[in-house]
This record gives C-alpha cells, structure tokens and sequence, in this order.
C-alpha cells in the first residue's frame, strides 16, 4: 500500500504505510507522497497536512536494498525525486505537522524536520545515518539548518549518535513531546488548531518565513547530491550497499 491518504474536516493525513520496513521510502512510497503532497497544495478543502506512520517507527529514510541494486546515476535520480518532495513541503502555503514516533532516522529525520510542526513521542530516536554509511546526505540539508544553530547542525548531520525526544525538543528539531500513547490525538489536536485559523493569514506567515526556511534549498541539494555521487564510489559506502544487496 505503501501509504494511507485521507481528509477529514479540512485537515489531510498520510500515513506511512511500510512498517515491515521501518516506513522505509522505496520508489512506490515516492511516488505516493508526491502526489499526496500536490493534492494537499492544490486542494480547496485541505487546510492542513499531517504525517504519521503505522507500526513502532516513523521512517527508515532510503530503503537501502532497493537503493543499492541501482547504478549510481539511477542512484542520484531518486534521491533528487526526494529532495524535490522536501521543497514541495516547504513550499506547500498550508501548515504541515509531523508525529514521529519510533526511528525517525536518515531520509527519515529530514521528513520530519522540514514540517512546519513536529511532535514526538516519549520513544522516538532521531539520527542522520548518511555520514555513518560512507556519504553525505544527497539532500534537505536546509531543513536542519532551518531548525538548528550551525554547531547543532553539524552535530546531528555527523550521526554518530540518537537523539531522544527530550533532547531534539531542547535543540530545537522537535516542537512537542507527547507521551505514546497520546501522539495520534495531539498532533492531530495540533492540526485541528491550525486548520482552524484563516487560511489565507495562516499560509501568508508560512510564505514570508519561506526564505529563513527553505533559502537556496534547490542550489544545495543539487551540490549534496554531487557529493553524494562521488561518495558512492568510496569504499566506506560500497560496503554499506553489499549489506543489503539480495
């Protein structure tokens, strides 16, 4: 199925649906949230978006085994596809609210952090894995840098460690801690609010924020997936791909 998509009252949901996976994004998961995403900015009735997931985690980032079974410049095209999506949700007027709960870890931390809001769970463990894996991040280096101080910034984008909820809330990737059990009904409170305010007064403040948010975010995610492409060759990286090839 690879992702739920519904409206209710003016405030569209999707859901993460690959928990097997971890809510990894394969190509079909991809595919699914881009359309998902068009239609929340195209339509009338959507007033809010929000992201969840089904099973323990939020998402995996990249699935690494379909990954790994492309060419390098196959490579580079998906990952551009999901730099595309992150600026299609900066760029969206209307308010967007994560609810992260689990992992919320590579390609996975930065779908979280570009949203407008993001509420975790007392459970969730956020964690940049590129630099663990042999590269940088191919893309949405913006929506750290939105969030976070530089040094901050640097820290989390290294990898070397989870965060836990209490410290992302401190430093800023995350606005809301929510027991787990009460993640579904607070950030769904959460959007219900914002869903309540003028639309056009509500995506107005997003739009004037957009610069401080997204900046040159397509001028930088096109020189991380350069880098990206040439970290794919290095060995650190091969060895990462051998463990998830079929």
């Amino acid at each position: 199925m690879a992702i739920q998509f519904r409206v209710e009252d003016g405030v569209a949901t999707i859901a993460l649906d690959r928990p097997r996976q971890r809510n990894a994004m394969n190509a079909e998961m991809l595919g699914k949230l881009q359309d998902a995403v068009t239609e929340t900015r195209r339509n009338g009735a959507i007033r809010v978006l929000r992201i969840v997931a089904e099973g323990p985690s939020f998402c995996a980032g990249s699935d690494l085994t379909e990954l790994g079974g492309l060419s390098v410049d196959e490579m580079c095209e998906v990952e551009a596809r999901k730099a595309a999506l992150l600026r299609d949700i900066a760029l969206c007027t209307k308010p967007v609210v994560a609810a992260v709960q689990g992992y919320a870890v590579g390609g996975g931390a930065f779908l979280a952090a570009v949203c407008d809001v993001v509420v975790v769970s007392d459970d969730a463990k956020l964690r940049c894995m590129e630099v663990p894996n042999g590269w940088i991040t191919p893309w949405g280096m913006h929506a750290l840098t939105a969030r976070l101080s530089p040094r901050n910034a640097q820290r989390v984008s290294w990898g070397h460690e989870f965060l836990g909820a209490e410290e992302a809330l401190r430093i800023g990737l995350a606005d809301y801690l929510s027991p787990h059990a009460e993640l579904d009904n607070r950030s769904a409170e959460i959007a219900r609010n914002l869903a309540a305010l003028p639309m056009v007064s509500a995506g107005a403040t997003k739009e004037f924020f957009l610069e401080r948010t997204l900046g040159t975010g397509e001028t930088e995610d096109t020189r991380l997936n350069n880098l990206f492409r040439l970290h794919c060759s290095q060995e650190a990286a091969q060895e990462t791909f051998k463990k998830f090839a079929n």
